[in-house]
């Protein structure tokens, strides 16, 4: 059961990404829980713009160099994922006369699978428009990055400028609602505003430095944001302002109290977060036995078996593979937070 935590990660952001999973595995296997799923998706989306914020302005991180990491710690586990159950699908198809349904595990091995006409969606890779849209907005962040010179309050500056285009996009798509898409909020040009919003306020944290923040501050952001995105529905203001109060979340955590980062340091939330992609990965095959009357208990430990041989067989081993054969470079010298 033991998985490495891996080099450079830091734990409380680890539990942070374990409680993530575990709103996202209860809004999948509980129906009358499932507004919870979204909320841990929307922490994903903020911590990574915390993470790439860090990486792309603070440590500098060769762009090239950054892109291949990101393939490497995606890539690989989403692809054994994708080609087993896809040809399991297909040939179960064939066996019965059915015709075959190559769109979704297409779409989904190469992130636009949150762009797929609705009638082409398979359940099984659903999941998987999350992780479209945390790949465009990587794409987009090198964008922001090369387009500010690596000046950090002009990057800010961009970040939050896309991501209000981004909030007035959702309102035109639900002003010219249109037959056969996706929900509004899976796409990219919505919904990366999410990463957008996150990556801004850390480098506005990080700018201003301030002062070790009142105990409550992370975990009352955090507790806001999660009852409003539960109550949020379609609108695109309200689902902002919940992003908005997780990035003041997560962003704030390095300034807050020594005690809200060791909560989020237990070893079990740690576990977790480490094993959170392979996690991700994997529950949505399990959620979909969940919605067709599977007991939840079953199918959450099926997904820990699955995610463990994930991470030990494919996710940790290819990384560091990957990563090796690809050239570990150099990095430049880190930015100072002023």
């Amino acid at each position: 059961m033991r998985v490495p935590v891996r080099e450079g990660h830091v734990a409380y952001l680890d539990g942070w990404r374990g409680i993530c999973i575990l709103l996202v595995l209860i809004g999948h296997y509980v129906e009358p829980l499932r507004p919870f799923g979204r909320t841990g998706v929307e922490f994903f989306f903020v911590l990574s713009g915390s993470l790439m914020a860090d990486l792309l302005v603070f440590k500098r991180q060769d762009i090239p160099h950054f892109l291949r990491r990101r393939v490497a710690r995606v890539f690989p586990a989403l692809a054994v994922y994708v080609v087993l159950i896809g040809t399991a699908l297909n040939v179960s198809l064939a066996a019965l006369g059915q015709p075959l349904r190559l769109a979704s595990p297409i779409a989904a091995l190469f992130y636009f699978h949150n762009y797929l006409p609705h009638d082409s969606v398979v359940q099984l890779f659903e999941h998987t428009w999350s992780l479209a849209v945390e790949e465009h907005s990587y794409l987009l962040l090198v964008g922001i990055i090369l387009a500010a010179r690596r000046k950090p309050m002009l990057a800010a500056t961009f970040a939050l400028a896309l991501s209000a285009l981004a909030v007035a996009n959702a309102y035109r798509l639900l002003a010219e609602p249109y037959s056969g898409g996706q929900w509004i909020f899976w796409r990219s040009d919505v919904r990366a505003a999410s990463v957008l919003i996150s990556f801004a306020f850390c480098i506005l944290f990080r700018r201003m430095n301030p002062d070790r923040l009142p105990g409550w501050f992370a975990v009352g952001a955090a507790v806001l944001s999660g009852i409003g995105m539960i109550e949020s529905g379609n609108s695109p203001v309200q689902f902002a302002c919940c992003t908005v109060l997780a990035a003041l979340s997560v962003n704030s955590l390095a300034f807050s109290s020594r005690r809200n980062r060791v909560l989020l340091e237990a070893p079990i939330l740690v576990w977790f977060g480490t094993l959170s992609f392979s996690i991700y990965v994997w529950q949505q095959m399990f959620a979909v036995f969940a919605k067709s009357g599977w007991p939840p208990l079953p199918c959450f430990a099926l997904t820990l078996v699955a995610a463990l041989a994930s991470f030990k067989l494919v996710e940790n081993p290819a990384r560091d593979f990957l990563n090796s054969h690809w050239g570990v470079r150099r990095a430049p010298t880190p930015l100072a937070a002023g």
